[in-house]
């Protein structure tokens, strides 16, 4: 199954599941990159009032074109319960190209069902395979068991 796995990553966290992800499983990979930055605290602020809001921005255009992939990996930092903003943009401009549907998110401490009800829901599918991490799990290892879980689940 030819794979595509998508990202954007505020802080490196979904970066790191991605790049785990990737090792994992034969995919191709890229980072959703926004044409404004979202840094520091007037960028959290900004990111969490934009996310429960359902907003899109601008986002550059995407390497891969999507309808030459049968699964879509999507992955995610949770903002306020909901996908990230990039997420949802990248999302908005596939809609009528996503194939079957995978992905993931992180986050400090809840959301992860919300955010994956979220991006199902946006996209009018359920998710073949999800799981989200906490920044616990990223600093004491224990993402990696589910990694190999979620990598066994969509190849």
């Amino acid at each position: 199954m030819k794979t595509l796995l998508v990202y954007y990553s505020r802080t490196g966290n979904t970066l790191k599941i991605a790049n785990t992800i990737s090792e994992s499983i034969e995919c191709d990979m890229e980072e959703i990159v926004e044409k404004d930055k979202r840094k520091g605290i007037i960028g959290y602020l900004k990111s969490g009032y934009q996310a429960s809001r359902g907003k899109v921005e601008h986002i550059e255009d995407s390497k891969y074109e999507l309808s030459n992939y049968d699964l879509l990996i999507v992955g995610t930092p949770v903002w306020a319960g909901k996908m990230s903003v990039p997420v949802r943009t990248y999302l908005n401009k596939n809609m009528n190209k996503i194939p079957l549907l995978a992905c993931f998110c992180t986050c400090n401490a809840s959301g992860i069902e919300k955010t994956i009800e979220d991006i199902g829901n946006y996209v009018n599918t359920t998710p073949l395979a999800s799981f989200g991490v906490k920044s616990s799990d990223i600093k004491d290892g224990s993402y990696k068991n589910m990694v190999d879980k979620f990598a066994l689940e969509v190849i």
